[in-house]
């Protein structure tokens, strides 16, 4: 019995190592061919809808052409040529980076001094981080419809408001004076984006170390004191964050300009983007646009390595 026992173990743990055998492990160049297929519908989505458009781009920038309809000749750098001489192109060059700067300083700030404040309630905090970050949730052109009413010279909120308290003198034409119209329109741009950056801030706030508070607290330091020493640098990896994603979405202003002032007075809100519409769509100049996309991507390339350079410079 134990012999025809060991003779039958032994025939299965061969019969084991036959089964074993013939159910090899995959080669690598099997994996690889999976995962390409795998990874083959998204590949082609971003070939088609962001390759192509990039190389299309690239080609319209070296070509003219007069509008969808016509046929396109070949200009060199002749395009970029003729941006480098054209002054609304600096003129929005300069703009964009106000823009951008305003962006960054009004809605940025405003989130971060409100974020100071909401985290201090207890009762009503709910109520006050909802209404705040409600703007947010409107559209970027329905923002600007309603801004546009608010700055009108004549029976526009502000303008009214000033003139009920006493403070007539100080009424404007916020959208047709050409030193206050692209910091107007930014308010009104800035006002749909602080709730999303101070939501942002309410919660590097709640992730700091109480413990750091009371420290401070028994080394005889005021509020101010605890905000430079202890709140701020706490919320340095927020801060750069936040910053970042403000210089983003300042380079894309394009809605509330193009829906309150389509750039004007005297293209003194013109920003590239709306430049870029405008010469794409109105004037049918598609390689002097093309061109500046172009720019417009180096500027945002630029931009990006030179503040993660910056970041990684704080973060050591």
């Amino acid at each position: 019995m134990a012999g025809h026992t060991g003779g039958l173990s032994a025939r299965m743990s061969k019969g084991g190592r036959a089964a074993g055998a013939a159910l090899p492990e995959g080669s690598p160049n099997d994996d690889a061919r999976t995962a390409f297929w795998l990874v083959a519908p998204a590949l082609t989505l971003y070939a088609v809808f962001t390759l192509l458009p990039i190389a299309a781009t690239f080609w319209l920038s070296f070509n003219s052409s007069a509008g969808f309809n016509t046929s396109a000749s070949f200009v060199g750098v002749g395009n970029y040529a003729k941006a480098a001489q054209d002054p609304i192109v600096w003129k929005c060059l300069v703009h964009t980076f106000a823009w951008l700067a305003y962006h960054v300083v009004m809605a940025g700030g405003l989130g971060l001094l409100l974020a100071l404040a909401v985290s201090r309630l207890r009762i009503t905090q709910v109520f006050f981080r909802t209404a705040f970050f409600l703007p947010h949730l409107v559209s970027l052109a329905v923002v600007g419809v309603i801004w546009a009413n608010i700055y009108d010279p004549f029976f526009g909120l502000l303008n009214t408001a000033l003139t009920q308290i006493g403070l007539g003198a100080f009424t404007q034409g916020w959208l047709s004076d050409p030193a206050l119209v692209l910091f107007s329109v930014n308010v009104a741009s800035s006002w749909q984006g602080f709730g999303l950056y101070m939501l942002l801030f309410i919660a590097g706030l709640q992730n700091i170390d109480h413990s750091l508070y009371d420290a401070a607290e028994v080394d005889g330091a005021n509020a101010f004191q605890k905000l430079i020493y202890v709140t701020l640098p706490g919320l340095r990896e927020v801060m750069t964050f936040v910053i970042s994603l403000a210089m983003i979405n300042g380079l894309k202003g394009f809605a509330t300009v193009f829906v309150m002032t389509n750039g004007g007075p005297f293209y003194q809100s013109e920003l590239i983007t709306t430049y870029i519409y405008r010469l794409a769509f109105q004037s049918q100049d598609h390689g002097l646009a093309a061109v500046l996309c172009i720019l417009l991507s180096l500027l945002a390339i630029v931009i990006t390595i030179v503040f993660n350079r910056w970041r990684a410079r704080l973060s050591q």
